[in-house]
């Protein structure tokens, strides 16, 4: 009955379905439920405690629906919510995502790391910070424009492009090697991104380390699903409009 269970994706509006993505294509036999909170998007300017709160109640809502494990797909309710996540959620691996700065920095001289306030200024951020101190130059911008793009069915291109090449423009005549996509929304934005800069870069996001997390959880526990068919995904969304859930699959065909 284990390994009939669904794994819950959570995130504050539609960026976690980059996490979804990565997590369907490694495990295409099990049943994801995913969760965006439109209703309560952004949360990227909202003080930790409220986050906390926003997240913890989402998540307990969904446990009637019996996860075997449950991902936070938003580096901002991580930073803020991950243990009170898993205190809610005694026996169940709940699997959170932090922004691939160490992946970055270790092939790179310059990095660019785009995230929301909140994230930029958790504990956790900052303590990546300090282990990768004398490391290469390491430049943070938070970018909650991106997720407006995002949540706003990324219908205004020249926007958006206008808006990145406004913040990045204190980097005139310093590029850097690599971009850290340290909000799940912003994958789904590197053509803006990279067309904002001007040069190539390299980007890093951590849903693939979040893939693999997954995966190892439930093989500890013996509860990955060992059929061979293929398994199902439903979208919920807190707004509970039709063309939230029609945006939500757009999104999801729409990754590479």
């Amino acid at each position: 009955m284990n390994q009939q269970r669904p794994i819950i994706v959570f995130d504050s509006g539609f960026g976690g379905i980059s996490v979804l993505k990565k997590l369907v294509r490694a495990m295409p036999n099990e049943s994801f439920l995913y969760f965006g909170d439109s209703a309560n998007a952004p949360y990227g300017p909202r003080p930790q405690s409220e986050v906390r709160e926003l997240t913890v109640a989402a998540i307990k809502s969904l446990l009637p629906y019996n996860p075997k494990a449950v991902v936070i797909a938003c580096n901002t309710a991580t930073a803020a919510a991950l243990e009170a996540v898993r205190r809610s959620c005694p026996g169940i691996p709940v699997i959170g995502i932090q922004p691939a700065v160490k992946a970055a920095a270790e092939v790179s001289r310059r990095v660019l790391v785009l995230a929301t306030a909140g994230t930029l200024a958790s504990e956790s951020f900052q303590k990546q910070m300090e282990d990768l101190a004398g490391g290469p130059e390491i430049l943070s911008l938070a970018a909650p424009g991106i997720v407006t793009y995002v949540e706003g069915t990324m219908n205004d291109r020249e926007w958006i492009i206008s808006y990145l090449k406004d913040l990045f423009r204190p980097m005139d005549g310093k590029p850097v090697d690599s971009v850290v996509l340290g909000c799940t929304h912003f994958p789904f934005a590197k053509d803006v991104i990279q067309e904002a800069l001007g040069y190539p870069v390299s980007f890093f996001d951590a849903s693939q380390e979040v893939s693999e997390r997954t995966i190892a959880a439930l093989e500890e526990k013996e509860w990955r699903n060992q059929e061979e068919s293929s398994g199902s995904i439903t979208f919920v969304n807190s707004l509970h409009k039709e063309y939230t859930i029609r945006f939500a699959w757009a999104l999801f065909a729409s990754m590479c």
